[in-house]
């Protein structure tokens, strides 16, 4: 028969709360590089959708976060299907720099937003970021 030993415990890493930074403490968290691509109802009117996009600007600075460069607006696009009933939206793509996890709140309000029909937010490999010369921003 075999023979039973007490148990070993064995402590888990220590969990830290969402005010806590990731990393080892006292080391600043890295800004991550992300593409936002946004598409904006094609109901509203060319005016109120740039007004989207500066609306959407001062959010992720709100978050933490900050624009590199200029968003780059493609204009109005027609859908290949209907989505949501609508045929045709705004679409502007954003790169971001932020903190990992800054934009979780963000991208929540994106979700639940009227005009926004539909969002993507990709981070960037390092080397793809580098590619594109906003690693330099990031550092």
């Amino acid at each position: 028969m075999p023979r039973y030993t007490q148990p070993v415990h064995i402590h888990p890493a220590p969990l830290r709360g969402p005010g806590e930074e990731p990393g080892p403490k006292g080391v600043l968290a890295r800004m991550r590089v992300y593409e936002l691509m946004v598409i904006i109802s094609g109901d509203l009117d060319e005016s109120p959708a740039h007004d989207w996009v500066k609306t959407l600007t001062k959010q992720i600075e709100a978050a933490g976060g900050q624009v590199h460069g200029k968003p780059d607006w493609w204009g109005r696009r027609r859908f290949a299907f209907p989505i949501n009933k609508k045929e045709e939206g705004y679409y502007v793509v954003m790169h971001v720099l932020a903190k990992g996890g800054a934009l979780d709140e963000f991208e929540r309000q994106l979700r639940i937003a009227d005009d926004i029909v539909r969002h993507k937010l990709l981070r960037l490999p390092d080397a793809e970021a580098a590619r594109r010369g906003i690693v330099g921003a990031a550092a």
